[in-house]
């Protein structure tokens, strides 16, 4: 490919001086050869554009031209079966012809066995098609990853985009590049992907995980002795008591809004007192509405008043 480069640029180089050398003896020219020459000038220009703009054409929009470094072959193929294979390389790679022609002969003469850094991704590249608003690609604006990375701490696209060439979906281990101090401590949970906690790509929506964030994953379970009523008093996120990168169990501490309830009724029994709550509140379910509760230490009472609930009768909110 260089040889036909430099052949070319011979080639145009020689067309010039000819035509330089024929304006000197242009008024020595009968009008017949004058015409002639003047067409043939015209030739010249006419086929030194349409041949400049298919060098520019095929060095700026057509791959083959990068995939022509021997160096090259393995990012192209990489490119080829990427979500991006039908990107012109210079939407991406851009740099002035400067750097261009820089590249060119270096590679001319080093004949490097490795692809040179070269021709950097910035954030501009990539927003203009994530981030001018056309449905045809995914757009970045809005979504609570995006959001936090990119537009309040300015990390850059490649970042988490381009950790190995031409491969744009971050593996599922790139938050540990940079929170390497987060780690799950729910067992139950180790193996579980980041994101499928934190939702990067909600839309208006906080990166945390939200309390339907942990009930859409919960509810699909089968096998669960937890149970979520609608009707549930407290409907507070899931994080005030479970912190998956602080603790295995969750850190519950009713009595931090429940003050005043040890002095209530018959919270102020001694077996009653001495229990933890949720030895009767059964969590995310909270109220006690089954016998089934109380009978645990009362079994003796199974029969006693049998169909009614027992805080019908037995008080627990009032001395």
């Amino acid at each position: 490919m260089l040889k036909a480069f430099l052949g070319l640029a011979s080639w145009v180089l020689g067309a010039l001086s000819w035509i330089a050398a024929l304006g000197s003896g242009w008024k020595n020219l009968p009008g017949l050869a004058r015409g002639a020459t003047l067409g043939a000038v015209v030739v010249v220009i006419v086929f030194l554009g349409y041949g400049s703009y298919q060098v520019f054409s095929y060095t700026q929009n057509d791959p083959n031209f990068c995939r022509s470094c021997h160096t090259m072959e393995t990012a192209w193929k990489r490119w080829q079966t990427s979500e991006h294979r039908n990107v012109n390389c210079h939407s991406c790679h851009e740099q002035s012809p400067i750097e261009s022609s820089q590249l060119v002969v270096l590679y001319a003469t080093q004949q490097p066995e490795r692809v040179i850094k070269h021709a950097g991704i910035s954030d501009e590249a990539c927003l203009k098609c994530h981030g001018n608003g056309d449905s045809r690609w995914f757009q970045i604006a809005n979504t609570a990853g995006h959001e936090v990375h990119f537009e309040e701490q300015g990390i850059s696209c490649v970042k988490c985009h381009s950790i190995s060439i031409h491969r744009f979906s971050p593996p599922t281990d790139i938050c540990k590049a940079c929170h390497t101090q987060e780690k799950i401590k729910i067992t139950a949970m180790g193996q579980r992907y980041c994101l499928d906690c934190h939702e990067f790509l909600r839309e208006d929506s906080p990166l945390k995980p939200t309390r339907q964030t942990c009930l859409d994953c919960h509810l699909k379970q089968a096998q669960t002795k937890v149970h979520w009523p609608d009707n549930a008093p407290m409907q507070f996120q899931c994080s005030q008591c479970h912190k998956p990168h602080v603790s295995e169990s969750p850190t519950v501490n009713c009595l931090s809004c429940h003050q005043d309830v040890p002095k209530e009724g018959l919270h102020q029994k001694p077996t009653h007192a001495s229990s933890t709550c949720q030895t009767c509140h059964q969590p995310h379910e909270w109220k006690v509405e089954k016998r089934d509760t109380c009978q645990t230490c009362h079994a003796n009472k199974a029969n006693h008043n049998q169909g009614v609930l027992c805080s019908n009768c037995h008080n627990f909110k009032k001395t």
